[in-house]
């Protein structure tokens, strides 16, 4: 095909002129920063874990810390954040951040001798100079990256790292999660009433009933369910009540405010199973919404349904029951009940995973479950690799009877189990899970009250900057393993008295703070949680305040996100 002439026809833009085309761009330069960080970047033979001597040792760190084990970077849904990268390694880094683009209001080059100011434009990907050295070897002038970047359109998980891929690969790189404007959570108590607070000041959002007459509390989780990027209230009945879940919406709606619509009301069991529920919510299916994740109540087979919110439609309450993605018996024929919660504990997968506890009866053998959403390949297939979730056979191995009639393309991979107490307890177990002190990197933390005895609280991890290492950097790539390794890092009993404990994680932009409320009638108290002076390799639980009052109602479930 033989091109066709045309004449140029220039086209001359007034300066100003509007483009009318979508940009990212965001002028940030003369907005005030909610939030300032600093990343100083570094490098050299720091993993502990291996000799010196060994290349293997070298990585390359933000804050002396490689990735996992990075700081946690947690911004605000609309808020405007800016973050100073300070380069005091001899190499230049290319800076890449997934999703939100930033504009870059200062940039120094001490080598090159210039600072440039704020760039009218928008990127995902700026260069970090090189530092300047003295005549002995030492950082005399540090290269400088200032950024600001205003969290537009969405919530959740991702990460910014250099975009020199050894650098990335060695370490340079942490976890950028953002959450909504408000981290709000829920208290209920034993009347079947849920407070719902802002996370912010522990102020009161708004009070619902969802089951009428119940005499017992509801169980309580936040997420978004919808999709408008506001957390949600879930509450699923407590005992002597049918199975039903309730759904309200974290937006206003119409003449209702922030929990005044109910959004979805179904039954997730049979109508006679009345040992109550327990209720968590995540992005399980990998749609980006938050699925709805039920618990059988004591009496009963243990049994975890994941209910597809996206499935769900618009009807409201008479529309049924969303569509079942997946359910499972993870303590097999087990009568004792199951406690629910997901969080993303498996920093290596990057997505939400469910937290099990058996109920009262049987030792806390806390278990964690991850669902695989991968296609297999031709290759992979002849490779024997199964397909998506079909973890039967896996599970088997493990000695471990999942329950009869499930669908096993749709079962979760066990990627951990631990106990929680030592065996002698019994007494049941909360949980929640939550990046209490964020600082310390790694991905979030199991946390676990005892519903029985003195009420103790401990909080479990999987490898972060309280251990050495990281020990991922010592292995091949064809070496690293599905399955976790908890450890405990951190332990208290929050009231005075004896008696049992609901656990829950309000967010942060550093972290996460818990809630502890209390089965007698002490109401509910806020933790930070930082590393202790005495043990580095532990977390230290600090009392911030009381939510419910000193002495108030005794607390049934906790739910926060």
């Amino acid at each position: 095909m033989q091109p066709t002439t045309a004449t140029a026809r220039p086209t001359v833009f007034a300066p100003g002129q509007a483009l009318d085309a979508f940009t990212s761009f965001v002028d940030t330069s003369e907005m005030e920063p909610a939030v300032t960080r600093t990343l100083r970047i570094g490098g050299g033979f720091l993993n502990t874990l291996a000799d010196p001597n060994d290349p293997k040792s070298f990585i390359y760190a933000f804050d002396n810390n490689a990735f996992p084990s990075t700081a946690l970077i947690q911004p605000r849904l609309n808020s405007v954040e800016e973050w100073t990268i300070v380069n005091e390694n001899n190499d230049e880094h290319p800076i890449h951040i997934h999703v939100n683009d930033f504009q870059v209001t200062d940039l120094s080059d001490p080598v090159a001798g210039t600072d440039f100011g704020p760039q009218p434009w928008g990127q995902d990907n700026a260069n970090t100079p090189a530092p300047l050295y003295d005549a002995s070897g030492n950082v005399s002038k540090p290269g400088v990256l200032t950024l600001r970047t205003k969290f537009q359109d969405c919530t959740g998980t991702y990460v910014i790292h250099c975009h020199r891929l050894n650098h990335g690969d060695n370490g340079l790189m942490a976890i950028v999660n953002v959450i909504p404007e408000v981290s709000s959570y829920a208290v209920a108590t034993a009347d079947g009433r849920i407070t719902v607070h802002d996370g912010a000041d522990d102020s009161v959002m708004a009070e619902v009933t969802p089951f009428v007459g119940a005499t017992t509390a509801p169980s309580v989780a936040m997420a978004d369910v919808d999709g408008d990027q506001v957390l949600d209230l879930i509450a699923g009945a407590g005992p002597g009540s049918s199975p039903t879940v309730v759904i309200y919406s974290g937006a206003s709606m119409g003449d209702a405010g922030p929990f005044g619509t109910e959004l979805r009301r179904f039954s997730a069991f049979r109508d006679d199973m009345t040992s109550g529920l327990s209720v968590a919510a995540a992005d399980i299916d990998g749609d980006s919404v938050a699925d709805i994740v039920v618990g059988s109540g004591p009496g009963s087979n243990s049994h975890v349904k994941v209910f597809a919110s996206a499935s769900a439609s618009a009807e409201g309450r008479t529309a049924g029951a969303p569509d079942v993605f997946s359910e499972f018996a993870p303590y097999g024929d087990s009568t004792a009940g199951v406690t629910v919660a997901t969080g993303m504990v498996d920093d290596m997968s990057g997505r939400s995973s469910i937290v099990t506890a058996p109920g009262p009866g049987v030792p806390a053998e806390i278990r964690t479950w991850r669902f695989d959403l991968y296609t297999v390949t031709a290759a992979g297939r002849r490779a024997g690799v199964a397909e998506k979730n079909d973890h039967a056979p896996h599970l088997a191995d493990l000695g471990i009877d999942i329950g009869g009639g499930a669908d096993s393309s749709q079962l979760p991979m066990l990627t951990s189990s631990f106990m929680a107490f030592d065996g002698t307890y019994t007494g049941g177990a909360s949980l929640a899970v939550g990046w209490l002190a964020g600082t310390e990197g790694g991905a979030q933390r199991v946390i676990v009250g005892q519903l029985g005895d003195e009420g103790q609280v401990r909080v479990f991890a999987t490898p972060s900057a309280l251990e050495a290492g990281p020990e991922m950097y010592l292995k091949s790539p064809q070496a690293h393993t599905t399955q976790l390794s908890f450890t405990r890092i951190g332990s208290f009993t929050p009231f005075d008295a004896p008696g049992g404990v609901r656990v829950s994680a309000t967010s942060t932009v550093n972290g996460a703070d818990l809630i502890v409320g209390s089965s007698l009638d002490q109401g509910a108290s806020r933790y930070q949680f930082a590393r202790s002076s005495q043990d580095p390799r532990m977390l230290q639980a600090t009392r911030m305040g009381n939510v419910s009052g000193a002495r108030g109602p005794a607390v049934g479930s906790l739910g926060g996100a």
